[in-house]
């Protein structure tokens, strides 16, 4: 049976009070409209443009607060169906849910990482749709989303690869510090089942898509090392000890 240790997630506030905040600026321009014409604002030039700025304004500010919101949302629902995948892993592990890490001047969050019989292994997810494409070499990879009147968006994202990177590179500088030497290995899971990934990377840059690739992926995981009980516990004891550090 899987130990979890669930963390502390600071998205969970973030995107409550970005909800609120929505609702705040939804309803201020209709507020400022009522308020401009009971009291008759619009008859002073100065209060009528003072009004319609601010309306304006607040426009503005809920656009860009809507699109926060979305992200971390987003975000949010990708690391709920990697927990809900996650409780269907096969064997008696240790996992994290959002660790915050840190080493000296590097510091990162883990949306998931698992301590096994076979290794250690960050997991990050990404709930993107659309098409994905980049190579491990990017600084950024672009998203496309293609609709039915054959219009297109594209953005850019950060290549998650070098992010998993740092990641694992401050994960063993905590265990190397406590005199701990281990393999980790890091794999990219992506949520949204409206995903097409094109994607050049290396042999080791692990990749899954949907749920099932990724159990599949994890219960097949094997290094050829084997981690007893007693280490996988002072692994997560060494790693739970940092994070209140954080």
């Amino acid at each position: 049976m899987n130990k979890v240790i669930r963390c502390k997630n600071n998205n969970n506030r973030k995107v409550f009070a970005l909800l609120i905040l929505q609702v705040f600026l939804g309803v201020c321009p209709v507020l400022l409209l009522l308020f401009f014409v009971l009291f008759e604002l619009y008859e002073t030039q100065i209060t009528a443009i003072v009004a319609i700025a601010l309306i304006f304004l607040c426009n503005v500010a809920y656009s860009i607060i809507a699109r926060r919101y979305n992200v971390l949302n987003s975000g949010r629902r990708g690391e709920k169906r990697l927990y809900k995948a996650i409780r269907h892993l096969d064997g008696n592990n240790i996992v994290f849910c959002n660790l915050p890490v840190r080493y000296k001047r590097g510091r990162s969050e883990l949306d998931m990482l698992v301590i096994s019989h076979k290794g250690i292994i960050i997991i990050e997810v990404k709930n993107h749709s659309g098409t994905i494409e980049g190579g491990w070499k990017a600084d950024k990879w672009e998203q496309r989303k293609y609709y039915k009147n054959g219009q297109h968006t594209a953005r850019e994202m950060d290549n998650p690869i070098k992010q998993m990177r740092r990641q694992r590179d401050i994960v063993k500088s905590i265990l190397n510090a406590a005199g701990e030497e281990v393999w980790i290995d890091s794999v990219l899971y992506f949520s949204n089942s409206n995903t097409k990934l094109r994607l050049n990377l290396r042999e080791n840059d692990y990749v899954c898509l949907g749920s099932k690739e990724l159990l599949s992926f994890l219960n097949s995981y094997d290094r050829g090392e084997v981690i007893s009980k007693i280490q996988m516990e002072k692994f997560a004891r060494i790693l739970n000890e940092a994070r209140a550090n954080v």
